[in-house]
């Protein structure tokens, strides 16, 4: 199987033997990591919260933001359900265990 990047299109096409198109994938749908695979899925890593008014001024709402890289299902990483990309869990795999109390450093 060969792997082939249009430069004019900025599309990927997987070809097989006899050079017939299997799959055409255009470039906003690639994952961000392998650039190979369609990117059916988002990272779900938390990157913060916002405060958001709602409909006709009523109060004020939370919304969660997460990082939303595209990623394909080999590049993932699923835990309980939720999908991270690798960098993010280059990021929790690096990050510091436990909590700091107040006045550690």
């Amino acid at each position: 199987m060969r792997y082939s990047l249009d430069a004019t299109a900025g599309a990927v096409e997987r070809r097989m033997s006899m050079n017939k198109v299997v799959e055409f994938i255009p470039e906003d749908d690639l994952c961000q990591f392998c650039r190979k695979r369609k990117a059916t899925l988002l990272c779900d890593m938390p990157r913060g919260k916002i405060i958001a008014p709602y409909a006709r001024n009523l109060g004020l709402e939370n919304h969660i933001m997460t990082c939303d890289r595209r990623i394909c299902t080999e590049c993932t990483t699923r835990v309980n359900g939720f999908d991270f990309c690798p960098e993010c869990i280059k990021k929790i795999k690096t990050a510091q265990k436990g909590v700091k109390a107040d006045g550690e450093s």
